[in-house]
């Protein structure tokens, strides 16, 4: 079975079972349907997007010197899950 998160389509050899037990690690449950397809960093990102959404405005924007906004937040959120959603289209 071929493995698709990010490791593995660099090369490395890291499966998605192992990717699903790291994810955990950061609260990210990735669901056993999703391991060895290439849905699976997809469903990540959208993950990481709420993760980001949540904290980000606990956090300083370095543009502001305040904290993120809550539409700060939603779109600098937006930005990093459509440039990893970019790098992994480009891996496959």
């Amino acid at each position: 079975m071929k493995s698709y998160n990010v490791q593995a389509l660099r090369g490395a050899e890291y499966d998605d079972h192992d990717f699903q037990r790291d994810m955990r690690e950061m609260d990210v449950y990735i669901p056993d349907g999703l391991l060895y397809t290439p849905h699976i960093n997809r469903f990540v990102t959208d993950e990481m997007y709420k993760q980001n959404m949540a904290g980000l405005t606990s956090v300083q924007n370095p543009n502001t010197g305040n904290n993120f906004t809550q539409k700060e937040a939603e779109e600098h959120a937006g930005e990093l899950r459509s440039s990893a959603n970019r790098m992994h289209e480009s891996l496959m």
